[in-house]
């Protein structure tokens, strides 16, 4: 995630941001990213607000060294989580640095492929992180970003019960998620920062978890009512996280949670 946008982890943190939504989608959102842009072998690629560094670990799965690969976010407690995540995973050449989207201290021309996955949709400067991106690319360099396209099933079941337990617009921070879900307005961020060759596609993305209340749990515990939440009684606690699990009751497969996410992918070249 990026930016000063507000919607940073909170009291869920890293690891649990890495338990709940690492595990149940962006891990396999990750590699379609990654394979959408097809990063080979020799390329070097910057994964702009890494969060967790999920994207830069599957970029540096298919390198050849890890050090090819960069993870960039403004957060120092997501990067402090990104290098341990990924050093146990074998890849502790990857490189992380703290920066702004908007100003990513590294030379011009470095990377052949830059991703960015659901992290401009938080950024205050877009138009400059999308130029900051163009910059760092070599000429012909590979740019492809994911964003989401409209709210899910998760974000109105939470609306419903979060809304009516706490009062209307209690959940209207969470509406920036989707805050770039036009497909125009993607194209217009290409084109301004000089990208060619823009393409944006749609599809479903699904959040698939075995225990839906745990889910549900860790997805509170990184949100902007993390706070609210962690005041509750257990019991009151756990009593919202079943109303949102009931509303959820429609994306329940026997494997456990399934929730559809409508998602625009832009891929484009300097």
């Amino acid at each position: 995630m990026a930016g000063d946008s507000g919607f940073q982890l909170r009291q869920g943190g890293p690891e649990v941001y890495e338990r709940c939504w690492v595990r149940a989608q962006l891990a396999q959102s990750a590699n379609e990213l990654v394979a959408t842009a097809d990063v080979s072998s020799d390329d070097r690629v910057i994964d702009v607000a890494c969060g967790t560094g999920v994207v830069a670990r599957a970029a540096a799965a298919r390198s050849s060294d890890a050090a090819n690969v960069t993870g960039a976010d403004v957060s120092i407690g997501m990067l402090d989580a990104a290098e341990r995540f990924a050093a146990d995973a074998g890849l502790d050449r990857i490189a992380w640095v703290e920066c702004d989207a908007a100003n990513i201290p590294l030379p011009d021309a470095s990377f052949d492929v830059a991703l960015c996955q659901q992290g401009l949709q938080f950024m205050p400067d877009k138009p400059g992180a999308m130029a900051e991106m163009a910059r760092v690319l070599k000429p012909g360099g590979r740019l492809a970003i994911s964003v989401w396209k409209t709210r899910s099933p998760i974000g109105a079941a939470f609306a419903k019960v979060l809304d009516n337990r706490f009062g209307e617009g209690t959940t209207a921070p969470w509406e920036m998620v989707y805050s770039l879900g036009e497909r125009d307005r993607l194209h217009d961020l290409a084109s301004s920062a000089g990208f060619r060759n823009a393409h944006v596609f749609f599809d479903i993305k699904f959040a698939r978890h075995p225990d839906p209340e745990a889910f549900i749990a860790g997805a509170i515990a990184g949100s902007p009512i993390a706070e609210t939440m962690a005041e509750l009684s257990e019991t009151e606690h756990d009593r919202l996280i079943r109303e949102i699990v009931a509303e959820l009751s429609h994306c329940r497969d026997d494997d456990g949670l399934a929730v559809p996410a409508e998602c625009l992918t832009l891929t484009a070249q300097k």
